[in-house]
């Protein structure tokens, strides 16, 4: 158990440390910045086109949808993660830092069960899954405007942040397990149904 909590304190302080850099915001956002491809056959405006309200932009959702097609678990972390940054870069202006708070917490565990599960049950390659993260939010985070916003929810986060408790960190792991189980579960009911 205690070999659990280092492993999710130093995802947290990798994530952590990502965000100090946010205050900072020169290698960050200039980073984010070269990735930032405009394309004036899509909505450009922070919110975007999303045809079945699912709370996904509809460009997202097909990039996320063909990249993990043969990996519902990856799929459905970051339709989640897609989701929680939309309500992010959606929020209005006199949004409470509490709000900001609460939202950039709940996508940091997203990233971090999604890390915890590839590498505690996939054993998978720590870099390629990292740039698979920075492309992912280069696709979210796509045109001048949405990345200024983002930055914007960024300066509403206190330089520092509580670390969860053991308690927190073992429920949050527990939940990410049962998660984890169930897509398994899924998947596999749905194979032996195709085979039929």
């Amino acid at each position: 158990m205690k070999k659990f909590v280092y492993m999710m304190i130093i995802f947290l302080s990798i994530d952590l440390s990502a965000k100090t850099q946010v205050f900072d915001y020169d290698v960050w956002a200039n980073d984010l910045q070269t990735m930032i491809e405009l394309n004036s056959k899509f909505d450009e405006s922070i919110a975007g086109s999303d045809k079945n309200n699912n709370q996904v932009r509809d460009d997202v959702e097909n990039y996320i949808k063909n990249k993990y097609s043969n990996d519902d678990f990856q799929k459905i972390m970051f339709l989640e993660a897609a989701k929680k940054i939309q309500q992010i870069l959606t929020l209005p202006k006199n949004a409470s830092k509490k709000v900001h708070m609460e939202l950039d917490s709940e996508l940091l565990q997203i990233y971090t069960c999604r890390d915890f599960i590839l590498f505690k049950h996939t054993h998978a390659d720590i870099e390629k899954e990292m740039q698979d993260k920075s492309e992912f939010k280069s696709k979210v985070l796509n045109t001048g405007k949405r990345l200024e916003a983002y930055l914007l929810h960024k300066k509403m986060i206190p330089f520092k942040y509580s670390i969860p408790s053991d308690q927190e960190l073992i429920r949050q792991k527990n939940a990410c397990e049962k998660l984890y189980s169930r897509i398994k579960q899924e998947n596999k009911k749905s194979r032996i149904l195709t085979a039929r």
